[in-house]
């Protein structure tokens, strides 16, 4: 996975990179250096990050989001 199409999945799940990196397990700087190419993305946060796009395909963003902010 590119950093653009790690971009392309946090922008169509409308996050802010800092929600992205939190809902992915990383941490905020790292998320920036994958995003921008500075680093190769690591496979779990691709995996991590193709998980969540299914999950929003399949409607089920919002049960997500509120699980995890509670």
């Amino acid at each position: 996975m590119t950093g653009q199409e790690l971009e392309a999945i946090r922008e169509s799940l409308g996050y802010t990179q800092e929600q992205m990196a939190d809902r992915i397990a990383c941490d905020y700087v790292g998320y920036k250096r994958y995003a921008t190419g500075a680093r190769a993305v690591p496979r779990y946060i691709a995996r991590n990050a193709v998980l969540l796009e299914f999950i929003r395909v399949n409607g089920l963003q919002k049960r997500l989001d509120k699980a995890l902010d509670e």
